[in-house]
């Protein structure tokens, strides 16, 4: 498994609420599968720009079929590895 190349995590925005940790938006790119990004580990090496419940907009596979996934950061633990969740097209309530 390819772990993430810190420098294609792009971060596009930023949002403060009072209190609680930063909400960050993410643009993503790699030639990694979709199965491998949403695999637990592969976002480790980016563990301290991420929070729990930050989301990564990404094109996977980019060299081959390139498709989209929209991926929510579950849990950014100080060791171990960073877990996600996959929701993309999700339009229920967590």
């Amino acid at each position: 498994m390819a772990d993430v190349v810190i420098r294609d995590l792009r971060r596009r925005t930023t949002i403060s609420i009072k209190g609680y940790p930063q909400a960050m938006f993410f643009d993503f790119a790699t030639t990694s599968s979709k199965a491998e990004v949403l695999a637990a580990g592969f976002f480790n090496l980016a563990r301290y720009n991420l929070t729990a419940g930050s989301i990564i907009d990404a094109v996977v596979d980019w060299d081959d079929t390139k498709e989209y996934v929209r991926v929510k950061i579950a849990t950014v633990p100080d060791t171990g590895n960073v877990t996600v969740t996959d929701v993309t097209g999700d339009t229920t309530a967590d």
